[in-house]
């Protein structure tokens, strides 16, 4: 599932930034859909994985791309 592959990479790269390219390249090599298809299964994965908790852990940051931040303890 793209999803389960799209959070390990970002885990697997934690706690640095991971562009949308590099994630795109990591998920498609090179034969990239268009950017629509990676925003859908990011929204599938933020309702899975932030949605019903009050700490975010999947963060956007515009312009350089995407985080996992661990909620505090």
């Amino acid at each position: 599932p793209t999803g389960l592959h799209i959070l390990k990479v970002l885990m697997r790269r934690s706690p640095e930034v991971v562009s949308k390219q590099e994630l795109e390249k990591e998920l498609w090599g090179d034969l990239v859909p268009n950017s629509d298809v990676l925003r859908s299964h990011l929204y599938n994965l933020r309702k899975v994985i932030d949605k019903p908790f009050s700490e975010k852990l999947l963060h956007t940051l515009p312009s350089l791309g995407l985080k996992i931040i661990a909620p505090s303890a």
